[in-house]
């Protein structure tokens, strides 16, 4: 036979368990607290989106872009800083996102940047160049985030 005294504290363990809402209870915990979330890669992919060109740097600059296959506007000795947007899909059709500037300025201590940026504030691609005609290619596939 167990000892009584055992017994009894197991019957009290179990019966201020039931009592604190472990075991049979129906009542469901309420969720937890979350922070608001920023969005992520992925779900930016689903949706239209502003995709935005940059270009960095002091001077005059050419600069091609392309945000879907056959469409490469270019903007000649255009001022830097620049930058320009487009709402797209990123996903259909396939999308390759590139952004090319290259620097008209024949000075050693040239730089150039490109920066291609979606949803305000997820950065897809970013690249610096120096010196003398310097060149920054930018160019990704959005679709290839989600893996």
């Amino acid at each position: 036979m167990r000892n009584p005294i055992t017994a009894i504290t197991l019957i009290a363990l179990a019966g201020g368990g039931l009592a604190c809402g472990f075991g049979g209870s129906s009542e469901q915990a309420p969720p937890p607290i979350t922070a608001p979330s920023t969005p992520d890669r992925a779900t930016l992919l689903e949706a239209p989106v502003e995709v935005l060109f940059e270009v960095t740097g002091k001077g005059k600059a050419d600069i091609t872009y392309a945000y879907e296959y056959g469409q490469t506007p270019t903007q000649l000795r255009a001022e830097t800083p620049w930058r320009t947007t487009t709402t797209r899909s990123l996903t259909e059709p396939v999308m390759l996102v590139t952004l090319t500037a290259r620097a008209t300025g024949s000075s050693t201590d040239t730089t150039i940047g490109c920066r291609v940026t979606i949803g305000g504030n997820v950065v897809l691609v970013e690249k610096t160049a120096h010196g003398p005609h310097a060149e920054a290619t930018c160019s990704t596939v959005p679709s290839a985030l989600t893996t």
